[in-house]
């Protein structure tokens, strides 16, 4: 269950928000469960925040600092959260189809068995992040940071990852079909043999 002190807190808007944690940043800020969609959450301090089970579906969560916040669980469908701050965030199970994090920071991030389909990473860091099971299809990837990224049994159907960086990416078991990859032919990943449709 979520705070209703934080509940009210949050719904009197991001400065009396971002001042509170300011003099409480020992707390955790808790909204498990909420329902808080299409309300404007841009550069508010959500750092380590339980999120978890809530419906965020179609917030501006832009420039919104959430790093290792749990969203495990939520409903972040059409979310804006382009250059959010989401390292070491706990995404897991998460909905996110159609949301924007382009040039978001997922570095250490956790989004296994995430859905996000249609979802924009384009420049997003995705340093380390673990997407195993994960839905991509549709997918823009376009110049993402995808070093040691794991993809394991992901749905890359249709993604887009031209001018990606695939440094040490896992891709093993996962679905690469009409899958846009940088440059040409065919690329072995971490022992996953895939073909790059021509373009």
């Amino acid at each position: 269950m979520a705070d209703e002190s934080h509940l009210n807190l949050l719904r009197q808007g991001v400065s009396v928000w971002n001042q509170w944690r300011q003099a409480h940043g020992h707390v955790t800020p808790n909204f498990v469960g909420v329902n808080l969609s299409h309300i404007d959450l841009s550069h508010a301090d959500l750092e380590a925040a339980d999120l978890s089970g809530s419906n965020w579906s179609g917030d501006d969560f832009s420039g919104a600092n959430l790093r290792s916040a749990n969203l495990s669980g939520s409903n972040l469908t059409g979310a804006q959260m382009a250059g959010d701050d989401l390292t070491e965030a706990e995404l897991r199970g998460a909905n996110l189809i159609g949301a924007n994090l382009s040039g978001a920071d997922l570095t250490d991030a956790n989004l296994i068995g995430a859905n996000l389909i249609g979802i924009d990473l384009r420049d997003a860091n995705l340093t380390n992040a673990v997407l195993r099971s994960a839905n991509l299809r549709y997918a823009k990837l376009q110049r993402a940071n995808l070093t040691n990224t794991d993809f394991t049994d992901a749905i890359l159907s249709g993604a887009t990852l031209t001018d990606a960086i695939l440094a040490g990416v896992e891709l093993a078991g996962a679905e690469t079909s009409h899958t846009k990859f940088p440059q040409a032919n065919t690329v072995s990943y971490s022992g996953a043999q895939v073909d790059r449709p021509s373009y």
